[in-house]
């Protein structure tokens, strides 16, 4: 009786094994709900800063493209001021001319010479162009005043002493024009009402034979590039992209031209917020341009984060921009994180439920088969075990159930697998590593095939150039010579893909080297360069070491041609190549120059294909330079880096390795 009521007093061991089997179940869901949910968020977070950096990169390039755009634009417009100076002088005195010589035919014989004078005069006196500041003027061969509408008491007065304001004889040297070369633009400085100072300004002179008589006009070079300063304006203020993108333009004082704020400056203004961001974009801008990421207040009067890139026109004290707001892509992020999180209440709701009837159904049949399912699970439990030792299939004889031994099969199934899938694996291995080798052989046959297709149109485009260049107008000539500088840059680009594709298709010989002779051969190749900089280079004692001597020379010469290139406006080029040894008996190697130096945000992204730090007024590279040598350097066991020079320009270092010594 005793020991029915200890019997009855402690728990069987069914019920001990479904109360535990059932916390442990409930527990595991939990668990598995956790890690599930974290997981997703985890992967939401990840996925939205992708997206992030995806928007970032992509609003980075297309601010820059359409600012460089414009940039393009204003550029080829101040190009052709004088032309467009010469151009327009030349028609009006076409114009004077052509009234001139109807007038003397229509009148020659019925009227006296000095009637027909006075009344070509009289005809052109009124005449007025461009915005009213044009006129026409005329004087004889002797240099007798015939036609000056401003100053008509000067009319009948000898001019040939008449200076300019910077001692010139205008006159005088007006009938030398026609007398050598029959007339064309001549350039003198003249005082200009209401604007101290002596001005540029263009004559465009022509003789009237019948009349003996020199007839022209001119324009003051500011005033026509204050109209060319409008059309771009214009032009400008009309651009936009990406829905609500635009580009602004503004003098460096802050007063706004183009956009938003047009006639506005927020400098002078109460408001922090656009004063603030206005003073960060002149910033940018005076430093040479970039990217600037500042606050400022929507059409809705919300403070949103807004990037935009700028650059600075000097010579006309403006500077330009483009900008989006980055708010758009947190509201994309906000609204996939509610539906992420109203799918996870959902889900976890279901799961809720059905692990509660799963668990409830799981009791109920778990007390009636745990003892019959005990030896089958410890069968279970010992042949898996040894399964995951070893690839051996479980023995499914002695199994009872038939769950039991699906289960066995399904087991057989994934171990068989797992044996196939480690020798698929193997093989895969080795067919990455042939398709690896395959693109880079691609690489090397692509770059090196595409360069005569473009030999040939840059040959077929000078060609043409030369045989119609007599026949087309100032305009197509400069289209042509873009196309042919694209063939060209293009021809670089591929050349510098070439040239990197080599570092790896070569096979890496290397063997004792003196570098001090090395880089004497690559100054010499470069003398041409160094002679017309008037370069400095000094090369401080190098070390012997074993290396690829035709890797090293590429690297060598990338970076003094480098340093040459990207010299400082004021100073001849002064470069320096030095070299220490390290402690861990390896070799680090400065080339320094006192250049212009390489911003911050560049120092990294340079060392990448096509990455380049391209400052106004030089001509890039192909952005292939550094990134080969980057490789070469790390095919040697080194790395590379660049500093800001001690005073000025940079300091490029790069590490050997110590087994690289000689």
């Amino acid at each position: 009786m005793l020991v029915g009521n200890l019997n009855r007093s402690r728990p069987s061991l069914i019920d001990h094994l479904t109360l535990r089997l059932a916390l442990v179940a409930g527990c595991g869901v939990l668990f598995l709900c956790a890690v599930w949910a974290g997981a997703e968020l985890y992967d939401f977070n990840l996925r939205s800063e992708e997206l992030r950096q995806s928007h970032r990169n992509a609003s980075q390039v297309l601010l820059k493209r359409v600012v460089d755009d414009a940039l393009q634009t204003i550029a080829y417009e101040r190009r052709r001021v004088e032309e467009r100076v010469e151009t327009s002088l030349r028609q009006r005195v076409d114009e004077a001319e052509l009234l001139a010589t109807n007038l003397i035919k229509t009148y020659r014989g019925r009227r006296s010479s000095a009637e027909i004078e006075t009344m070509v005069r009289e005809a052109l006196r009124p005449i007025r162009f461009n915005n009213g500041r044009g006129y026409f003027f005329a004087f004889d061969l002797t240099g007798v005043e015939k036609l000056f509408p401003l100053r008509p008491d000067l009319e009948g007065v000898d001019m040939l002493e008449q200076r300019g304001a910077r001692g010139e004889y205008v006159v005088r040297d007006m009938l030398e024009l026609v007398h050598s070369k029959g007339g064309g633009l001549y350039q003198y400085y003249w005082l200009q009402p209401d604007k101290p100072g002596d001005h540029l300004k263009f004559a465009y002179v022509r003789p009237v034979m019948p009349l003996g008589w020199v007839v022209g006009t001119g324009e003051y070079v500011a005033d026509m590039e204050d109209d060319i300063k409008a059309e771009v304006l214009e032009r400008i203020s009309h651009l936009s992209f990406d829905r609500a993108g635009y580009v602004f333009v503004s003098q460096m004082d802050g007063l706004s031209l183009v956009g938003t704020l047009k006639g506005r400056n927020p400098l002078v203004e109460d408001d922090k917020v656009l004063r603030e961001g206005t003073q960060a974009l002149i910033a940018q801008a005076q430093a040479g341009g970039g990217f600037v990421s500042y606050d400022m207040v929507d059409g809705n009067g919300k403070l949103t984060r807004k990037t935009s890139y700028v650059a600075g026109i000097p010579e006309w004290n403006w500077f330009i921009g483009a900008g989006l707001h980055d708010d758009r892509v947190e509201e994309e992020i906000s609204e996939q994180r509610r539906r992420l999180l109203k799918g996870m209440r959902i889900k976890g709701t279901i799961a809720a439920f059905a692990t509660f009837l799963v668990g409830l159904a799981g009791m109920t049949i778990m007390r009636a088969t745990s003892r019959r399912a005990a030896a089958d699970g410890a069968t279970l439990s010992r042949s898996l075990e040894a399964a995951a030792h070893s690839p051996e299939s479980i023995d499914t004889d002695n199994l009872r159930f038939g769950e039991h031994l699906l289960f066995a099969e399904a087991a057989n199934q994934l171990i068989e697998r797992r044996a196939k899938v480690e020798h698929e694996l193997l093989a895969r291995t080795a067919q990455l590593e042939q398709t690896n080798a395959d693109l880079e052989r691609f690489a090397y046959v692509a770059s090196h095939d595409l360069q005569e297709p473009l030999r040939t149109i840059g040959l077929f485009l000078q060609l043409l150039k030369r045989r119609l260049g007599d026949g087309l107008d100032s305009e197509a000539l400069e289209y042509m010579d873009f196309a042919i500088g694209g063939a060209e840059r293009m021809r670089t680009n591929i050349q510098g893909l070439l040239a990197y594709s080599r570092t790896t298709q070569h096979s890496d010989e290397r063997v004792e080297t003196d570098l001090e002779t090395l880089v004497g051969r690559v100054i010499a190749d470069l003398s041409g360069a160094v002679v017309a900089t008037g370069a400095q280079i000094d090369v401080d004692p190098l070390p012997v070491l074993r290396v690829n001597p035709d890797q090293m020379a590429a690297l060598f010469q990338n970076l003094i041609s480098n340093a040459i290139r990207y010299r400082h406006p004021d100073r001849d080029p002064h470069v320096v190549v030095m070299a220490s040894k390290r402690d861990d008996g390896g070799w680090e190697v400065v080339v320094a120059d006192n250049g212009m130096g390489v911003p911050e945000e560049y120092r990294k992204a340079i060392f990448e294909p096509f990455r380049r730090f391209q400052p106004p007024g030089v001509e890039g590279g192909s952005g292939i330079g550094l990134a080969l040598c980057r490789k070469v350097v790390e095919d040697h066991g080194g790395r590379i880096w660049v500093e800001p020079g001690e005073d000025l320009g940079s300091r490029f270092h790069f590490t050997l390795g110590g087994d690289a010594e000689g």
